[in-house]
């Protein structure tokens, strides 16, 4: 009995003290106020830049090789949208003339970009000066030595590539050939 006492005096003991505490006010839970969001600054990657040297051609077919001083980006406006290509990626750039609409950009790794492009003037350094050179008098511009364009006829009209210049004056049977541009070769001439 006196067990059955002393459990009961602990009971009400317990319910006194759980009472007093559920008596007191408790903190409620609020909702957050909203955020607003704000986009993040997501860091922008820029490549190192280096002096690029360039071959560039004219319309008049005459070449001027430098080193191309204020010009990094290609700015193309294409059918999926326009974009920035670095120019450290390309390997060569045939510009739109009056028969043909688009430029063709040739990556380094062989793909190609068609579009129009607006480049207005660029400047090359030569060994004899600086030559700032409007970009209607440009036809086109190679940024990897020992290659050269060729054309040929697509669905679409003509189609530019690069090829290779063959490192001998000429084949067995006495005619200038050339080679399709491989970028995988890094540079080195495979002969037949």
């Amino acid at each position: 009995m006196k067990n059955r006492c002393l459990l009961a005096v602990v009971a009400l003991c317990c319910t006194a003290t759980l009472s007093t505490a559920l008596a007191q006010e408790l903190p409620l839970a609020q909702p957050a106020k909203p955020a607003v969001a704000k986009p993040a600054e997501t860091p922008v990657a820029k490549p190192a830049v280096r002096p690029l040297s360039a071959n560039v051609e004219l319309t008049r077919g005459n070449p001027i090789e430098g080193t191309l001083t204020d010009t990094t980006q290609l700015q193309m406006k294409t059918s999926f949208g326009a974009i920035e290509i670095p120019l450290s990626e390309v390997a060569g750039v045939r510009f739109a003339t009056a028969e043909e609409a688009t430029t063709t950009v040739i990556m380094l790794n062989g793909d190609s970009v068609t579009g129009a492009t607006n480049v207005e003037r660029m400047t090359v350094e030569t060994e004899w000066g600086v030559a700032q050179i409007n970009g209607s008098a440009i036809a086109g511009i190679l940024l990897v030595p020992n290659l050269e364009w060729s054309s040929y006829d697509g669905l679409n009209g003509k189609r530019w590539s690069l090829v290779e210049k063959k490192a001998a004056a000429s084949s067995a049977a006495g005619t200038p050939t050339t080679r399709p541009f491989n970028p995988q070769s890094r540079g080195t001439i495979i002969r037949n």
